[in-house]
């Protein structure tokens, strides 16, 4: 099938410089000299990518790019923009132009430029795909996982979710607990009734009791009316008591009571309420472990742990992470941020990080990336330093030396950073330099002459790394 391409400018002359360049490489390529024509031409037929120009009469090339996002129609966008003028090219990128080209173009340029958008665009409907297939075979309610001690942990809440055996969730902060016991609780004839969750070691012993069981109007100083609490709201349904490790020893003996005959006062009353409330527990700490150190009764630990599910740390299942990855980014991206891969290196820093704060840590993380991010593509750089630490600055010699002419001194500062940038990017790709090409949107012509030009020989890449 031929990739279709739509040229966009007002002046003919561009369109037919850019058909020119393009037909020959079997693009088929169709154009239009106006925002609003392009518009129409998109929603009518399939394209893959649009070439535009910025500048243009009533809908410009940044209302044309912002109007294909916002209706997410899938299509690569290239932007034209004049000689200097970086400040539009930027807003272009961030306004989600995949990669942008300065008037007039090289040849060679434009069709490596064009040929790496559709090359990036074929991966991401591919992903795009691939998620959708992964999406329906590691979701389980509101939780993705592919691990198979995710996996055991899905099946046994399918197992005991049904049943109204309180349950105890351990593991590390971030690990989604909540997620379970809103599956359990879904999974459940208690999921016509509420759910309701409480942290419990956010609140002092008064407040966490007066939230737990609600007070009585003239309680204390400021009850100016009647408060119902936690257990109350969850009547029928699942009351989640979050981080129940950190509760005192005077409230334990009050939430023993509760479990065992499902009665309670509210706080400064004499009435007896009486709940059906299923209880699901969770802790950071091992309560076993306070239950021998004596911060934990043992009576109320094997009221808890009737059933106990362990959620093993990000670090674990390492598997999930790009799994994860991928669903933050779909999650947090919008029209101003339209991020829709992440590219390798980005994807590795995410590997090797041992994410202390688990799932959340990485949502956090990811959040964070694509509020920097520009164009479509997450980069290493735009994750946090504490996910993808960056390199020491250099410490060698100052390479301004103003006793050498200013255009001597620029010419050698590009030629070192030509020969190490080639000389990485063959490295990459062993040798390829149609890959080494797109890669860096040149022709294949430039990068041969740049290897010749600076003694680059293609044989000694092709050797397997480490030899």
């Amino acid at each position: 099938m031929k990739r279709r391409v739509l040229t966009v400018d007002d002046q003919k002359l561009g369109c037919d410089c850019l058909r020119q360049i393009l037909e020959p490489e079997g693009y088929d390529v169709e154009a239009a000299y106006d925002g609003t024509t392009a518009l129409e031409l998109l929603q009518e037929g399939e394209f893959h990518l649009v070439v535009t120009d910025l500048r243009m009469p009533d809908m410009d090339g940044f209302d044309l790019l912002q109007a294909i996002r916002e209706r997410r129609v899938p299509v690569g966008v290239v932007v034209l923009t004049a000689y200097g003028d970086a400040s539009e090219a930027l807003q272009a990128m961030k306004a989600g132009a995949d990669d942008f080209l300065r008037k007039p173009c090289e040849p060679d340029h434009l069709r490596a430029v064009v040929q790496r958008t559709l090359d990036r665009r074929r991966l991401i409907d591919d992903l795009a795909q691939l998620r959708a297939k992964l999406r329906g075979s590691y979701s389980f309610h509101t939780m993705l996982s592919q691990s198979p001690r995710m996996r055991k942990v899905f099946d046994l809440i399918q197992h005991v979710g049904p049943v109204d055996s309180t349950v105890l969730i351990h593991g590390e902060t971030g690990t989604g607990k909540e997620l379970v016991a809103q599956a359990l609780h879904a999974v459940n004839n208690r999921r016509k009734g509420k759910f309701v969750a409480l942290n419990c070691a956010v609140l002092n012993d008064s407040l966490l009791e007066s939230e737990l069981f609600g007070h009585e109007r003239g309680a204390f100083t400021g009850a100016e009316r009647r408060k119902i609490g936690r257990f109350e709201k969850a009547d029928g349904g699942t009351l989640l008591l979050d981080e129940i490790g950190d509760v005192s020893p005077a409230m334990q003996v009050k939430l023993l009571r509760v479990l065992q005959t499902g009665a309670f006062e509210r706080v400064g009353g004499m009435e007896t309420v009486k709940v059906d409330v299923r209880i699901v527990a969770a802790s950071h700490k091992r309560l076993e472990d306070e239950v021998r150190a004596g911060r934990f009764r043992s009576d109320l630990y094997y009221r808890l742990k009737v059933v106990v599910i362990d959620l093993p740390p990000l670090r674990e299942r390492k598997e999930d992470v790009p799994l994860l990855a991928m669903h933050f980014v779909e999650k947090h991206a919008s029209p101003a941020n339209p991020i829709v891969e992440i590219d390798g290196q980005a994807m590795q820093a995410l590997l090797r990080h041992q994410w202390p704060g688990n799932v959340r840590e990485l949502e956090n993380a990811i959040k964070a990336a694509v509020a920097m991010a520009e164009g479509s593509v997450l980069h290493r750089e735009h994750l946090p330093e504490t996910v993808a630490p960056r390199a020491p600055r250099a410490t060698g010699p100052d390479p301004i030396d103003i006793d050498v002419r200013l255009p001597e001194l620029i010419d050698d500062l590009v030629g070192r950073v030509e020969r190490d940038y080639f000389r990485r990017v063959m490295t990459e790709f062993r040798g390829n330099v149609a890959r080494a090409a797109r890669h860096s949107g040149l022709s294949r012509r430039s990068v041969s002459q740049k290897l010749q030009k600076y003694g680059l020989d293609r044989a000694e890449f092709k050797k397997p790394r480490g030899e």
